[in-house]
C-alpha cells in the first residue's frame, strides 16, 4: 500500500483495473460532489458520476441547485434508487423542482425525499405534482413542508415506509390519510410529525391492513392547542407518541391490534409557562391527557412512559381518588424514572394499574424533564419509607407475576464494575429511591426470579435465592 502511495500511476492503474460494477458501488457510496470529483483520478473514472444511483443534494450557498438542474440534464442511467432533496423552497424554484421530481419518477426512483426547509409559518410550501402518487416503484416516501393536495388516482403498490413532516394536508385530512395508505398495500410504517397544525387531525388508516408501525411526533410550539386529533389504525401493532401532547383532545376510535405502546414526552413547557398559567396546564395537558389515552392500550403487552408521565402521574395518586384507576394488561412495562422524590407516586401508579406485569425494567436515563416542584406539595408522604409501606400491597394486589426486575443504567460514568458483589449504592448514585424500591419488593414477593443491572457496556443477571 506504502507503494502504492508513493507511486501515482500505480494507484491510477489500479483503479483502472476495477470493473464498472464495482465502480458504480464505490461511487454510490461517496457523496454527490466527491463521486463527481473522482473522475479526475482515473480516465474510466469521467464519465461515471453521470450513472451515479444516489442521488442526495443538501443546499448550502444557493449555487448548488444550477448543479443539480445541470447533473440531471447529464445523467445517463437507467435508474435511480435514492434522490434526496433538503433546500429552503421558493416559488420561483416551482418549475425546477417538478423537473427534479419528473426526473426521479422517471428513473423509477426508490427512495424520494422531499425536504423543503420551513423557518416560519408564512414560508410558501411547494405543492406536490400528482405523478409522484402513481410512482409504482416508490419504496420510501419522506414529505416535509410540502401541501398534500392528492389526485383522484393514487396507486403506489411498492410502499413500504410514508413519513410526512410540517405537511398541510387540508380540511379533509382524515380522508387523505386514508385514502394515501388504503392505494398502498403495502406500506408498514408511517411517521407523522406535526401535520395539520392548525386544524383538527384525523389520521384514518382503517384501510391499510398491513400497516404495523405508526409514529406520531408532535411539538408544542408548532400547534394550536385548540386542535384536537382522532387515530383509527385497526392494523397497527406499534404505536409511538414522541415529545409533546399539546392538542386539547385526543380520541382513540380503532387500535385492537397494537402490542406496543410508547409515551414518551421530552417537548415540554419552561418553568416560566407553568409559572404563568400553572396547575391548569398541568392538569390539562398530561395528568388528564395521559389518563385519557391509557384506556384504549388496555390490552397492549408492552408499554413504555417517560419521566414526565410518571410526574404527571402524581396528580392521580395523591389528589384524585375519585377517578377509578386505569387498568392494564401489559406483561412488560418499561418506565423511565430518575427515582426523585416527586417521581415515586406516579411509579407506584402505574405499577398499581399494570397487575400483569411479569417483566419490569427502570430506565434511569441521566438527563430527565421536571415538573417545577413548585407545584408538588413537600409534605404528601414520607419520602424515606415510601416503598417500605407500598411494597406489600403492591406485590400482594397488583405484582404476583412480576418475574424479572431490570434497571438500565445508559450514559453514565459507571459503566461497568469488576468486584463481587456490586456496590448497589454506587450503582443506584443519585437514585437511591430505586434501591429502597428493589429492596422492598424482593423482601415481599416469592415470584420475582431474576433481577438485571445494566450499563451501556455491561449487564449483570442476579438469580433471587429463596
Amino acid at each position: 500500500m506504502a507503494e502504492i502511495e508513493k507511486n501515482p500511476k500505480k494507484m491510477t492503474n489500479m483503479f483502472e483495473r476495477l470493473d464498472e460494477r464495482d465502480l458504480h458501488n464505490i461511487l454510490n457510496e461517496l457523496p454527490m460532489k466527491d463521486a463527481v470529483r473522482a473522475g479526475f483520478l482515473s480516465r474510466k473514472w469521467r464519465n461515471q458520476w453521470k450513472y451515479l444511483a444516489n442521488v442526495v443534494f443538501k443546499q448550502s450557498t444557493g449555487k448548488e441547485i444550477e448543479s443539480l438542474t445541470h447533473f440531471i440534464s447529464l445523467h445517463r442511467g437507467n435508474k435511480i434508487k435514492k434522490f434526496h432533496v433538503e433546500f429552503k423552497y421558493r416559488p420561483n424554484k416551482e418549475d425546477q423542482v417538478n423537473e427534479w421530481m419528473s426526473f426521479a419518477i422517471k428513473k423509477e426512483v426508490e427512495d424520494l425525499k422531499l425536504d423543503f426547509d420551513m423557518k416560519g409559518d408564512n414560508d410558501p410550501l411547494y405543492i406536490l405534482p400528482p405523478f409522484i402518487f402513481n410512482c409504482e416503484s416508490l419504496v420510501s416516501l419522506s414529505l416535509k413542508g410540502c401541501v398534500l393536495e392528492l389526485p383522484d388516482s393514487i396507486h403506489l403498490p411498492n410502499l413500504h415506509t410514508l413519513s410526512l413532516t410540517r405537511m398541510e394536508i387540508g380540511s379533509r385530512n382524515g380522508r387523505t390519510i386514508r385514502k394515501i395508505t388504503s392505494r398502498a398495500p403495502l406500506l408498514e410504517r408511517m411517521s407523522l410529525v406535526n401535520c395539520s397544525r392548525f386544524r383538527n387531525f384525523n389520521i384514518d388508516a382503517s384501510e391499510s391492513p398491513n400497516l404495523k408501525e405508526l409514529a406520531i411526533i408532535e411539538t408544542k410550539v408548532d400547534l394550536a392547542r385548540s386542535t384536537g386529533m382522532d387515530i383509527c389504525a385497526p392494523s397497527v401493532e406499534k404505536l409511538v407518541f414522541l415529545y409533546a401532547s399539546p392538542r386539547r383532545e385526543y380520541h382513540v376510535k380503532d387500535v385492537s391490534n397494537c402490542l406496543e405502546f410508547t409515551f414518551a414526552l421530552s417537548d415540554q413547557p419552561h418553568e416560566y409557562l407553568w409559572k404563568e398559567v400553572g396547575e391548569e396546564l398541568l392538569s390539562l395537558r398530561y395528568h388528564v391527557v395521559l389518563l385519557n389515552l391509557l384506556p384504549h392500550f388496555q390490552h397492549v403487552r408492552v408499554l413504555r412512559i417517560c419521566n414526565w408521565c410518571v410526574q404527571s402521574l402524581y396528580k392521580a395518586e395523591v389528589y384524585d381518588k375519585t377517578r377509578s384507576r386505569v387498568s392494564l394488561s401489559c406483561t412488560n412495562l418499561e418506565i423511565n424514572t430518575s427515582f426523585q422524590r416527586w417521581e415515586l407516586p406516579g411509579v407506584a401508579y402505574m405499577l398499581k394499574a399494570c397487575s400483569a406485569i411479569e417483566d419490569l425494567c427502570f430506565v434511569m436515563a441521566p438527563k430527565q424533564s421536571q415538573i417545577p416542584q413548585l407545584f408538588l406539595k413537600p409534605d404528601d408522604f414520607e419520602e424515606r419509607i415510601y416503598w417500605q409501606n407500598e411494597a406489600k400491597s403492591l406485590v400482594m394486589a397488583h405484582l404476583q407475576n412480576l418475574k424479572i426486575m431490570t434497571f438500565k443504567l445508559p450514559g453514565e460514568r459507571y459503566h461497568s464494575w469488576k468486584l463481587w458483589p456490586l456496590d448497589l449504592r454506587t450503582f443506584f448514585m443519585g437514585r437511591e429511591n430505586g434501591v429502597e424500591l428493589l429492596a422492598a419488593l424482593k423482601h415481599s414477593s416469592n415470584n420475582i426470579l431474576h433481577v438485571v443491572l445494566s450499563t451501556d457496556k455491561q449487564h449483570q443477571c442476579y438469580l433471587i435465592k429463596r
